[in-house]
Order: structure tokens, then C-alpha cells, then sequence
């Protein structure tokens, strides 16, 4: 049986760049007056958003089925960066491949 969590070592500074982008892309993907669906999924990211905002440092505890969608909004929110934001990016990018 698969775990609903999968947890990833973090350091604060990466955890508040992951809420960063989750959040945009909540707004821009799922705005508001969507379906009802759509109005869940952009709670539940905005949820994990706040998670990451408030992470300490350490093992960070992300849900398995939003695996998929954290990784669209690393890659939508950091696709037209520079390469100091690139950078980072591609270390979230990393961080949540590895968890598949």
C-alpha cells in the first residue's frame, strides 16, 4: 500500500520559493468561479502553499496526488525566468521529481 504523503528535505528558503509558485499557479489555473471541483483543487493547493510558507526546515510533508500539479507549477511559474530564478526552479524541479 502507497503512503498519501510523501516527505522531502527542504531548508525554509526552497519551501517558501515552492509556495511562492503553487500559489500563483492556484490563482491562474483554478480562478475563482470555477466548478466545484476546480474550487477544491485550488484550496488544496492554496492549503499546501500556506504549509510550505510556514515549513521550518527539515522533512517537508507533501500529499502524493498533488505530486503532478506541484510540478506543472514549478515548471509554469519558473519557464520564463532569469537564471538566478531558473536556478531554483530546477532545484524544486529536482526536489519534487525525485518523489514519484
Amino acid at each position: 500500500m502507497r503512503h498519501k504523503t510523501v516527505s522531502v528535505e527542504c531548508v525554509p528558503d526552497l519551501a517558501h520559493r515552492l509556495a511562492e509558485a503553487v500559489r500563483a499557479y492556484a490563482h491562474a489555473a483554478y480562478p475563482p468561479g470555477g466548478s466545484e471541483c476546480a474550487q477544491s483543487v485550488r484550496e488544496a493547493l492554496l492549503d499546501t502553499a500556506s504549509l510550505c510558507d510556514d515549513h521550518p526546515g527539515g522533512g517537508l510533508t507533501l500529499r502524493r496526488r498533488q505530486m503532478a500539479q506541484l510540478r506543472a507549477a514549478v515548471a509554469w511559474y519558473f519557464q520564463e525566468s532569469d537564471s538566478d530564478q531558473a536556478e531554483v526552479g530546477g532545484q524544486l524541479a529536482t526536489l519534487l521529481s525525485a518523489k514519484r
